[in-house]
């Protein structure tokens, strides 16, 4: 049996920066989704930490496809994240820096992947995420699955990936009959109505975890699969250690749509600020959305989606 903790692995998939803290994981399960596509997450070649003390930006290029080289940019980027996080610990030992100036930098990823959920099928799921502005987009980061994804095409890797989380849920519940308020009770209908509206069928569909054995390693894996939808900003994609900082961007402005983008929420965002008859955007709407001029909301969507514009 692969090294894996499935828990974990769900754990990341419900997890989301917009839920209060104080929101249980039980909770969360209750909205577990399938994926429906899965992209590489270092595509950019390229790792880079912006340090706020040092005013510097420190980065390793890498070849994706090159295990060695990409641990080891990674590894040096993180080694950066623990001199300056030491250093701002000591700062505020000493008076220099208070608390509140300061909030530790995590790591980069080791070994993460790009996942899509599929929009849900259950009301009471839909209606969360709406009301809680959940994006589609979230990112695990696993080594066996990350080795999976270097070894599997798209097409194999979602539904083993899926396969697998499916199984576990069952696991646990022991074949017994669950009720609507059941923490299961909604994710395995998403996922038994994905293998179905998929044409797959679920018994037949190899889990993730019967390993890579006698599996024909993809010319174009995962790892390799960038997400087209986020094609349209023109940045270069990179790994940032910390992708928030302000000096990643134009704008605050730019930090929000390019944001918007890669959680594939753009579009939901400025839906409500379309004109009823004519299907376009009415820029002043949106420019008072964003909290900006109407030169500005122009301005960033030309830049990063051309393609809003031209609907």
């Amino acid at each position: 049996m692969p090294d894996i903790d499935i828990y974990k692995t769900i754990i990341q998939i419900v997890d989301t920066d917009n839920i209060n803290d104080s929101t249980s994981n039980r909770s969360l399960i209750k909205f577990l989704l399938p994926i429906d596509s899965a992209f590489g997450y270092y595509t950019g070649n390229k790792a880079e930490f912006y340090d706020p003390q040092e005013d510097q930006i420190f980065y390793r290029n890498f070849k994706v496809e090159d295990e060695e080289s990409r641990l080891n940019s990674i590894n040096y980027i993180n080694g950066r994240i623990d001199y300056y996080n030491r250093h701002c610990d000591e700062q505020i030992k000493k008076g220099v820096l208070s608390r509140n100036e300061f909030s530790k930098i995590p790591h980069v990823y080791h070994w993460a992947v790009k996942l899509r959920l599929v929009n849900p099928i259950v009301q009471s799921t839909s209606d969360f995420m709406l009301r809680n502005n959940i994006a589609l987009i979230r990112i695990v980061d696993d080594e066996y699955i990350y080795k999976c994804a270097r070894h599997l095409s798209t097409d194999v890797f979602i539904p083993r990936f899926n396969k697998m989380i499916y199984d576990y849920l069952i696991s646990l519940s022991k074949g017994k009959t669950l009720v609507v308020q059941n923490t299961f009770y909604n994710p395995i209908l998403e996922f038994e109505d994905w293998f179905m509206s998929s044409g797959l069928d679920i018994d037949k569909t190899p889990s993730l975890l019967k390993g890579l054995k006698g599996v024909k390693k993809s010319i174009s894996p995962v790892i390799l699969d960038v997400d087209t939808k986020t094609t349209s900003i023109n940045l270069k994609p990179t790994v940032k250690a910390n992708p928030d900082y302000k000096k990643w961007y134009q704008s605050p402005i730019e930090a929000k749509i390019v944001n918007l983008i890669e959680n594939d929420s753009l579009d939901s965002f400025v839906d409500d600020c379309r004109f009823k008859n004519v299907n376009k955007i009415n820029i002043k709407k949106l420019s008072e959305k964003l909290n900006c001029s109407d030169k500005t909301a122009k301005k960033m969507l030309q830049l990063h989606a051309p393609y809003i514009l031209e609907l």
